[in-house]
């Protein structure tokens, strides 16, 4: 029973998520069937993620979703949700992990060994948030939708053409620098030197490039001439 209970929670989630991004395109509906068949893998992230969803419903009336188990639900749902609309690997799970930032307001540790990851992170917040941020958004919401589709549209951009985010780390220094720095002093910089706050942008630069894989995916085509009234540009 807490199984089918965390199920119709997650379709919940799920539809939440697909309003949200689709502007974009469309993440279908929730395979519940296929979870209830497969028994090993009940749920995306498995039991943890069943126990996680309950949790989250619980502290729902209460702390919305500004809570450690909703920022576990959304980062695993919106990675899937986004391999759907053509994001592969990695990013996509960088972009999960950002839409859960900006849905609870927690950021997601996993993956921060890779300057990469926590850059695009950064991107993602600054993006939706170019003037700072209020957490209990509508999914619904035109101004949400139209963000998110920004979002998408820089993600893929990168997952299409990987130079051009080395071109966007430099374009963009001066705004993300800041909020490297106060990220890594808000972390107490648990991880030695995964995100270090004395190491210099050009060396987080050369390691990114050093890091670039290239990959061809398969992503909706739009530009940003497309999104009427917005802009990718951050502010």
């Amino acid at each position: 029973m807490e199984i089918l209970r965390a199920l119709k929670i997650a379709v919940r989630e799920w539809e939440n998520i697909r309003v949200s991004l689709e502007m974009f395109g469309d993440i279908q509906d929730f395979d519940v069937k296929h979870y209830l068949n497969n028994r090993i893998n009940l749920l995306p992230g498995g039991l943890t993620m069943a126990r996680k969803l309950i949790e989250m419903e619980g502290k729902l009336p209460t702390y919305e979703y500004l809570t450690q188990e909703a920022a576990y639900v959304f980062t695993t749902l919106a990675s899937r949700a986004v391999e759907r609309l053509g994001l592969i690997g990695g990013l996509a799970h960088t972009f999960g992990s950002g839409y859960s930032w900006v849905r609870t307001g927690r950021f997601d540790p996993s993956g921060i060994e890779e300057q990469k990851h926590v850059i695009k992170q950064l991107f993602f917040y600054k993006i939706f948030f170019p003037l700072g941020g209020y957490f209990n958004w509508d999914f619904n919401s035109p101004v949400v939708k139209t963000k998110l589709q920004v979002v998408l549209l820089k993600f893929t951009t990168w997952q299409d053409n990987p130079s051009s985010f080395i071109q966007d780390v430099r374009d963009y220094r001066e705004q993300l620098e800041p909020l490297w720095r106060g990220l890594a002093s808000s972390l107490g910089f648990p991880y030695g030197d995964a995100i270090r706050g004395d190491k210099t942008w050009e060396e987080i630069e050369s390691q990114i490039q050093g890091s670039i894989r290239w990959t061809s995916p398969v992503a909706p085509e739009i530009t940003l001439d497309d999104i009427q009234g917005t802009s990718a540009e951050l502010v």
